[in-house]
């Protein structure tokens, strides 16, 4: 038995000796795996459990205005984040994070709850939110400083200047276009996390600030467009609107505003109709103002001179099976009354001379049909057919402004190329750029510009639309103590069919002053006005307003007497006597004092203006073609003078009224089929 015990016992030993080998030589192979063989794995898990790297958005550059006023600048805010670990109690953590910031609890816990080491709870967040959560002092929460981007002036020039995104990326305008210079390098932040899990924080790489913007806008001259557009679009219950101010001479934008705006620094809360920058967006038919390039191609050809007498037809013309009108009727015309009384008939006839090839020619060499490659992005490029796709009709049409489409900047473009000498400029908002180490004039940008009217062209046509502006359809633009020349319009959208609308029109004037030397062209846009709806009512005014306030406060020299003229509009203002331009009229509404029935009848006066100004304009500026544009005349029997104003106005008729009171007759009779812009007229009295 004794001798089996030792025996035993080394078996024993050695069973375990070897067991402490194994294990012995496992440790050192997980050792050396983990150790040689998986290094590089075990120190990156390592890395990614203990420490963070995120960006921290650079400040964006500045964009200034032409006299380096500040438009857009970034800011300092705090963003919110969390390292989970920390958190103790996250849903009660959630619950508080949340009604501090205005948040989803449940999105919060989520967060708290699917992160290891870091989460964003709320990013740029406003500083009394930011005092909330402070005040909480909840472990595990922490703050970070970001760069915001910040508009001081709030909705001025936000279709021009865009918007950025959290993430400090533009997303639209300016911001979006030069996003590579004005964004800057955004730094690194290193967050760290040690074995008892302290958080601490270094940075890696500071932020590069981005390069400065110096724009052609003027804050003041903006301000003032904005102002005037906004004012117009409420008084004419508009669907919305566009301007642009511009120096002709060399193509930089003063302003672009629309209506409606919105405030970039909440671009969220608006829809997107109210991000649109109408003004190189929105393509319509330009109507009337179109017809002075019809003029300038045939001039440039030699097909006509301003004193030729054409004879329009006694207001009307027939192409194939369509019968294109005047507003009313004419006989023997020069080509400059062309041009001042708005003829389609005239227009129509030198459309012809030219010959489709040539005419489209002459249009594309103006700038339409492209885009003008100003420095904004997503510019339309219009619609102008070729030549060979038009039919007979088109060329009469597209002729005096139908069947082509153009942007608010063609045609102020286009219209400084008349106001220049003959020079088409493309159009800028972007001065320079300006860093610490350069400032450079931006990518892409075009010094100078093209011949593409001779001098002579371009002073008679001038010499035309300033006829248009002291005698013709654009009265309402004359202003005080400077020349003026422009062109207004009038054009049928087109609705759900297909076919020009009766009731929706886009008002349009484009124009620039002082004549012999000007300073501003401007262009003005009234989309679908109610009640009063011609260009000369509605975007002529806007026109003045804007070009005397600027002129003034440019400091331009007033090459005209003060208060020469008097426009129906000023009287109170001016005291001046009436216009003997519109006396006629006048006599046609003759009843004074403003009663009804022996009773002050509310509306009267008003009703007055708007009887002046249904007819005070040349009358309906575009064609009518046989089958699309018939109107029915309304009933206006036993109505007050007011109510047939309202009612001839929207079915798109001239009205003359005799007496007061109520009407007891009309002309033509009542469901009379009428082209648009006839004259239907009525008589009052007071006793039926």
């Amino acid at each position: 038995m004794s001798a089996k015990r030792p025996k035993a016992f080394q078996t024993r030993l050695g069973l375990l000796v070897l067991f402490f080998v194994a294990w012995s030589c496992l440790i050192v192979f997980r050792l050396v795996d983990l150790q040689i063989v998986r290094y590089p794995e075990m120190r990156e898990r390592a890395r990614r459990q203990q420490t963070r790297v995120f960006e921290i958005s650079p400040k964006r550059g500045t964009i200034y205005d032409r006299r380096n006023r500040e438009l857009a600048v970034s800011i300092k805010v705090e963003s919110v984040f969390a390292v989970p670990p920390q958190v103790s109690d996250k849903p009660r953590t959630a619950s508080l994070l949340a009604s501090a910031l205005g948040l989803d609890p449940g999105k919060v816990r989520r967060r708290l709850e699917g992160s290891r080491t870091f989460c964003w709870i709320k990013r740029k967040v406003d500083f009394p939110q930011v005092q909330k959560v402070r005040e909480l002092g909840l472990p595990g929460i922490y703050f970070e400083t970001e760069n915001k981007r910040f508009y001081p002036k709030r909705e001025l020039a936000a279709h021009v200047l865009g918007y950025v995104g959290m993430d400090n990326e533009g997303l639209a305008g300016l911001e979006h276009l030069y996003e590579r210079d004005v964004r800057g390098a955004p730094g690194r932040i290193l967050l760290q996390t040690d074995a008892r899990r302290r958080y601490f924080s270094s940075v890696e790489r500071p932020p590069t600030a981005g390069a400065d913007l110096v724009l052609t806008l003027d804050e003041s001259i903006q301000y003032l467009v904005e102002q005037e557009l906004q004012a117009q679009v409420e008084t004419s219950r508009a669907r919305g609107g566009a301007a642009i101010v511009m120096n002709p001479s060399t193509g930089a934008i003063l302003a672009m505003a629309n209506v409606p705006t919105f405030n970039p620094n909440h671009y969220g809360r608006y829809s997107e109709s109210a991000w649109r920058n109408q003004a190189i967006l929105n393509i319509y038919e330009p109507g009337s103002t179109f017809k002075v390039f019809t003029a300038a191609a045939a001039l440039e050809e030699g097909l006509t001179t301003p004193e030729e007498q054409i004879h329009c037809m006694n207001g009307g013309i027939v192409i194939g099976k369509h019968r294109i009108r005047d507003h009313k009727p004419f006989g023997w015309l020069s080509v400059r009354e062309v041009i001042a009384r708005s003829s389609n008939v005239g227009v129509i006839q030198l459309g012809f001379r030219i010959g489709k090839q040539r005419l489209e020619r002459h249009l594309r060499h103006y700038g339409f049909g492209r885009p003008t490659q100003v420095d904004l992005p997503g510019e339309a490029r219009g619609l102008l057919r070729s030549a060979a796709d038009w039919h007979t009709v088109d060329l009469g049409t597209i002729s005096m402004g139908q069947g082509i489409g153009v942007t608010p900047l063609q045609m102020i473009t286009a219209a400084g190329m008349i106001a220049n000498g003959g020079y088409w400029i493309p159009p800028r908002v972007v001065e320079r750029v300006r860093s610490d180490q350069v400032s450079r004039s931006p990518s892409g940008s075009q010094a100078g510009g093209r011949r593409v009217l001779r001098r002579e062209t371009a002073e008679t046509i001038k010499e035309m639309m300033s006829l248009v502006v002291a005698e013709g359809t654009g009265r309402r633009a004359r202003l005080r103590g400077f020349s003026a020349a422009g062109k207004t319009g009038t054009a049928q959208k087109v609705d759900e069919r297909g076919r020009y609308s009766h009731t929706q029109f886009i008002a349009s004037f484009v124009g620039f002053a002082p004549v012999d030397n000007p300073a501003l062209s401007i262009v003005v846009l009234i989309d679908e006005p109610r009640g009063l709806y011609y260009g000369g009512q509605v975007a002529a005014p806007v026109f003045r307003n804007i070009a005397e306030k600027t002129l003034n406060y440019l400091s331009v020299p007033p090459d005209q007497p003060q208060q020469e003229w008097r426009d129906d509009t000023r009287v109170a203002e001016l005291g001046a006597e009436k216009d003997p331009l519109e006396e006629p009229l006048m006599d046609a509404v003759s009843w004074t004092p403003a009663t009804l029935n022996g009773e002050q009848a509310p509306g009267l006066a008003e009703a007055k203006v708007e009887a002046r100004q249904d007819q005070d304009l040349g009358g309906y500026e575009d064609a009518a073609i046989d089958g699309l544009a018939v109107v029915a005349v309304p009933n206006f029997m036993g109505k007050s003078l007011r109510a047939v104003m309202t009612e001839g106005t929207r079915a798109r008729l001239q009205v003359e009224a005799r007496g007061a009171g109520l009407v007891v007759q009309q002309s033509p009779a009542p469901d009379s089929k009428v082209a648009p812009g006839s004259t239907v007229r009525v008589r009052l009295n007071r006793k039926l």
